[in-house]
């Protein structure tokens, strides 16, 4: 079994992400119009900058008319959620955002908001007319055609607007949609393109790509079960675990009695960090498949996502009657163990050793309260051997960073106590956490033996958190008091702690070179 504890990553609300769950809320909505009208993104009409207030007219105007029409029409503009998305996502450029020029990210506009064609244009004024020139894309066939409407010129502004609009409505017959492919016919045949599409862009490693291909085939077919999968997929390569976990719901929604299903559901839910749905799907899938190695893995995964690490031993002495190999994987070893004991047995630790390398391990995993309680116990036994320098430089790379996590949550502290979200005593129980962790950091660094080699650059580093556990107390006095001396105290600390940390660093790489072990 190669797959370990599932990732700590931290998870961005992505593009792909808000496809994942816009696009599937609203694709049925729009599969329900296929036979009335199709969803429609209106983007904002341009015009030359004298002519913007026309622009703007237009725009509203057009919006009106085809919601009488019986259309749904989706409008953005730069402050729309889905704008900032996209430019967050490189999808817009910033300077497109600012100019109000959303064309870039047309086509993921239009799938995150469930859009089955899009609409852009210009309005000028030549003369005696007012014209209005109109691209139309299918969001799915990627097929575009072009509208030019005109009418008299009038100093009415709002009534040249509405007479565009209604000219364009009676330019958006059946036969141009069957143009774009957004006839009952044509829908199936744009998907299977798409999809194909998305099978090749995966192929080339363009994750981005196959998003955007595999949702078009989507939008067109939103219970199609190869499109589903092959979305969720394209979103597990690219990191966005929560949009897989949408997806592959919904294919469980479509096939419910398939363990395969289950079990794809599970590991997506464990990824995006869902326990407990990932719970469910795994026992739906042993339900058929019994004790299947991928559903215990799973399970005992899932119990230990959700501190159950009782019912994870469990799951986890299962697994290794399944595949005695298994025993020991030290990707398993943090959590997973209820006590000391069983992991001595499985790992054939050293008595002496074995709080160190669990503790190790916990930092590695990403579980520094449990790695540093491990080492304080390793340091706590007499006649503990210094540490070698790789095994040092490994817990050192673990503490710095929960040293590091320390400072800036105090920082978010009083940030939420600034803006409203805590109040005081909110904000005291939580800097008390935090200097229970800030000394027990200090404590361990202080206990710590290292060769005499690293002695100089751990003198630093006991420096460094030592400055940070007296940061985070005149943090918890500040709170308390109000007094803005011990506020004032805290940064000046907090920045002696950085300072003392790089110091440490910068002589580790000057005694080891630039390549240490590791």
């Amino acid at each position: 079994m190669e797959r370990g504890l599932v990732s700590r990553r931290s998870r961005r609300w992505t593009l792909s992400s808000a496809l994942g769950i816009a696009a599937l809320l609203l694709a049925g909505a729009a599969g329900a119009q296929a036979e009335t009208q199709p969803s429609l993104l209106l983007l904002p009409i341009r015009s030359h900058w004298l002519a913007e207030p026309l622009a703007q007219a237009v725009t509203a105007a057009l919006s009106n008319r085809l919601s009488e029409a019986g259309y749904r029409v989706q409008e953005i503009h730069p402050d729309s959620p889905e704008v900032q998305l996209a430019a967050s996502e490189d999808w817009l450029p910033p300077e497109q955002v600012e100019a109000g020029n959303f064309e870039p990210a047309r086509e993921a506009l239009s799938l995150a908001l469930g859009a089955e064609a899009s609409l852009s244009g210009e309005v000028r004024e030549d003369g005696s007319e007012i014209g209005l020139s109109l691209s139309v894309v299918g969001a799915v066939s990627e097929r575009e055609q072009t509208l030019d409407v005109r009418v008299p010129t009038t100093d009415d502004r709002e009534a040249a607007a509405r007479a565009l609009a209604q000219a364009t409505v009676e330019r958006l017959t059946p036969e141009l949609w069957r143009q774009l492919l957004l006839d009952a016919a044509g829908r199936p045949e744009a998907a299977v393109a798409r999809y194909a599409a998305g099978q090749g862009a995966m192929a080339g490693g363009m994750y981005r790509e196959a998003v955007l291909d595999f949702d078009a085939a989507l939008l067109a077919e939103p219970q199609n079960p190869a499109y589903l999968l092959g979305a969720a997929d394209a979103r597990t390569a690219l990191g966005d675990y929560s949009g897989a976990a949408v997806r592959m719901r919904s294919l469980a929604a479509v096939i419910p009695s398939d363990a395969e299903v289950s079990v794809r559901l599970g590991y997506a839910a464990l990824e995006a960090g869902e326990p407990a749905q990932a719970e469910s799907a795994f026992l739906s899938a042993a339900e058929q498949l019994g004790d299947d190695p991928r559903v215990v893995e799973g399970l005992a995964l899932a119990s230990r996502a959700e501190g159950e690490l009782t019912h994870a031993q469990e799951y986890y002495g299962v697994l290794v009657t399944l595949l005695p190999g298994f025993a020991g994987s030290p990707s398993w070893l943090p959590g997973l163990l209820a006590n000391a004991d069983e992991a001595v047995r499985w790992t054939d630790l050293p008595p002496d050793e074995f709080n160190r390398v669990l503790g190790e391990m916990y930092l590695a995993g990403g579980m520094p309260a449990e790695g540093i309680a491990a080492l304080l116990a390793y340091h706590a036994q007499e006649g503990r051997p210094p540490y070698d320098d790789a095994a040092y430089l490994r817990v050192a790379a673990g503490l710095d960073r929960e040293a590091e996590a320390t400072a800036r949550a105090a920082q978010e502290v009083f940030a939420a106590r600034g803006l409203g979200q805590i109040d005081d005593d909110e904000a005291g129980e939580s800097m008390e956490r935090l200097h229970d962790r800030s000394d027990a950091l200090a404590t361990l660094g202080e206990r710590i033996q290292v060769s005499a080699l690293l002695d100089p650059a751990h003198r630093y580093r006991v420096l460094a958190y030592n400055f940070l556990n007296e940061s985070v107390f005149e943090s918890l006095l500040f709170v308390r008091t109000n007094d803005s001396e011990h506020q004032r105290r805290a940064e000046v600390l907090r920045s002696a702690f950085r300072d003392s940390d790089a110091q440490a660093r910068t002589l580790e790489a000057a005694l080891l070179g630039p390549e240490p072990p590791v």
